[in-house]
């Protein structure tokens, strides 16, 4: 709906309403290209007689293939005057079955998907005393109401890796001004979600998440107004038969994004003698050149995955876990302390017995040449 008001603003008519969805779409469709999961076959199984009743079409293979198609229809159901926007926007019922959104039309109405509906409901809602027999989870919806479902995922959705969605929301988005949401979804979400998306970014631990982002948005040279901040990232898995948020985060990348950016501009800007300050390494059997921060966040984002075994230590973890503190902190004496210690260890790494990786140790050495320091202070 935050489409419509910044188009639109709070009343819209039904032509406004016709061309904010258009533009909310245009503006959206290199995200109905990123691949989705199949629908599943519950879902699969109430869509049909929906879908054949509402538009004459059939369900889709994938969840991303039935938000574009509901999007779509529905633009054209508002332009032959075949559902009434006003009647839909204004009709919001809840009984003991659930939650109703909109008019039925058509004689149906379709049920919330499952990878939106909350993950952590059961089949009913808890109230107080009532821990399992209050309303019914259960939401329906009119075409209309399905759109702006739609466009929300489509707004928040920041990948789907390894099995897993990432969508990013702004929580309390509803109380702002239109002119806000206009700067909350394209000067914040937007870019967030791009970043995350593009990125392949997928989370092992909150620090390192928030790092693989910020330097992802530093790369495509994308600021995001403070004022989106706090924002939330959900983690959401298919657990067996049931969709169920992993993870809920709340993310607030102010001092990162400022840090990261400008680490960026003076490593593009330095040089030692006729050499540049990144490191060389060896992917898939082809040479790669990273910003040595970079490389570092890879290394302890691959001892996060592996494990540890033995005595060994996640060296690279630690390092990169101590300067994401001190980033956050906003101090520039509590960020130099990180950086000195980090200085220290790696020292001691590389002239020691520490145990650690030919990869690490040859990030490292580049990490540490006077130049690198510099830039990180």
């Amino acid at each position: 709906m935050s489409w419509v008001v910044m188009e639109a603003g709070l009343e819209p008519d039904k032509e406004e309403l016709i061309e904010a969805l258009e533009g909310a779409l245009n503006s959206l469709e290199s995200r109905t290209r990123i691949n989705t999961s199949k629908i599943g076959r519950n879902d699969r199984n109430s869509f049909n007689d929906v879908l054949q009743a509402w538009f004459n079409r059939s369900t889709p293979e994938t969840y991303g293939e039935l938000f574009e198609l509901v999007i779509r229809e529905t633009i054209k159901l508002l332009k032959e005057d075949k559902i009434d926007p006003s009647a839909s926007l204004s009709t919001i019922k809840t009984d003991k079955n659930g939650t109703y959104l909109g008019v039925v039309y058509k004689e149906k109405q379709a049920i919330l998907p499952a990878i939106l509906k909350q993950p952590e409901y059961y089949e009913y809602q808890s109230s107080f005393l009532k821990p399992t027999t209050a309303r019914k989870a259960q939401i329906r919806m009119d075409p209309l109401w399905f759109s702006f479902m739609a466009l929300g995922f489509f707004t928040s959705f920041a990948g789907f890796i390894s099995g897993k969605y990432y969508l990013i929301t702004k929580p309390g988005i509803e109380g702002f001004w239109p002119y806000e949401v206009e700067d909350i979804i394209e000067h914040g979400i937007l870019p967030l979600t791009s970043a995350g998306a593009s990125g392949r970014i997928s989370l092992t631990t909150e620090e390192l998440y928030e790092m693989k982002l910020a330097m992802k948005l530093a790369e495509e040279e994308k600021n995001i107004i403070d004022e989106v901040y706090p924002v939330t990232l959900h983690v959401i898995s298919l657990e067996g038969q049931s969709y169920t948020e992993l993870k809920t985060i709340q993310l607030n990348l102010i001092e990162l994004n400022n840090y990261i950016t400008e680490y960026v501009k003076k490593i593009r800007a330095s040089k030692v003698g006729s050499m540049s300050l990144l490191v060389e390494l060896k992917e898939g059997g082809a040479t790669v050149k990273k910003y040595p921060l970079w490389a570092l966040v890879d290394i302890a984002e691959k001892e996060v995955w592996k494990g540890v075994k033995g005595d060994e230590e996640m060296l690279a973890y630690i390092f990169v876990k101590d300067l994401y503190r001190a980033i956050n902190s906003g101090k520039k004496d509590i960020i130099q302390d990180s950086i000195f210690r980090l200085f220290r260890q790696g020292r001691a790494l590389l002239e020691g017995s520490s145990r650690g990786s030919g990869e690490f140790r040859k990030v490292m050495r580049t990490f540490m040449w006077e130049e690198h320091l510099g830039v990180l202070l």
